[in-house]
């Protein structure tokens, strides 16, 4: 039987690319992926379901809270807000499961205070809910700079909040800038880990730079594929890329067949 690592799939979200949706699929599809992320839209046009079906991409992950209205967020102060705010990510939800993802993912907000995650966790826990009856995992991203900015912090979150279907998203290159081995995180994440994004930085900036342009070698690269094969992960990698990088095709096209390598030496 050949190990999980040798089945993972390499997915490319759209915004790694300067172009509108359409153009973006046809690109991706042009570059040999067979899986996409995207953003849940509360509203999505025909036309991106026609593009999607025509190309052959599956969905792997979408994110959701995006486009949330002026003072609306999931864990706001005042319960209108926070209402408003869960109310639209839920039509984000739908539309992810429409697409047929079987992932979507949160980021955290900016107020690290107690009562901000706490808030954040019961939106979460109601939102966890929503996703799994659509037959969705959700995740949470850790984020430098923002209220849970770790790998570890995330998970002694997620511990609090303890709900089944609230995962965590490794994101490799926040892992260089919190100082985290990427591999390291991923077997402390272990069962709870939900999905992975693949991007590169200077260790100080959330730079999402293609793969070995900064701090991230191959050696860690192939080191953190192969906890995922020990942890039993059977998700997608994302690539996702900052669409102003100089040749963001190339960077798509290279990081594909770079981790696809590492896969291969992985088993």
């Amino acid at each position: 039987m050949k190990p999980a690592s040798a089945n993972l799939q390499v997915s490319a979200f759209l915004t790694s690319l300067p172009l509108d949706f359409l153009p973006a699929v046809r690109e991706i599809a042009e570059l040999g992926f067979m899986h996409v992320d995207v953003v849940g839209l509360a509203e999505r046009p025909e036309e991106h379901l026609e593009i999607l079906a025509d190309s052959g991409l599956l969905v792997s992950c979408a994110a959701v809270g995006r486009d949330l209205q002026s003072g609306q967020s999931l864990d706001a102060v005042a319960l209108a807000a926070r209402r408003g705010a869960a109310e639209l990510v839920q039509r984000q939800i739908t539309d992810a499961a429409r697409l047929g993802a079987t992932c979507c993912y949160l980021v955290p907000g900016l107020d690290g205070s107690s009562a901000a995650r706490s808030r954040f966790a019961d939106a979460c826990r109601l939102l966890a809910d929503f996703a799994g009856q659509r037959q969705m995992r959700l995740c949470v991203e850790h984020c430098p700079g923002r209220a849970l900015p770790s790998v570890a912090v995330t998970l002694d979150w997620l511990d609090e909040t303890a709900h089944p279907n609230l995962m965590l998203l490794i994101d490799v290159g926040h892992c260089l800038i919190s100082r985290e081995e990427p591999a390291s995180a991923i077997q402390q994440a272990g069962a709870r880990l939900g999905y992975v994004h693949l991007d590169d930085n200077d260790g100080v900036g959330d730079l999402h730079w293609p793969l070995l342009n900064g701090r991230l070698t191959e050696e860690m690269l192939r080191a953190a594929l192969t906890a995922l094969h020990a942890v039993g992960y059977a998700g997608a990698l994302a690539l996702e890329f900052n669409a102003q990088n100089a040749e963001p095709v190339a960077a798509l096209r290279e990081g594909k067949l770079l981790v696809e390598r590492c896969l291969n030496f992985c088993t």
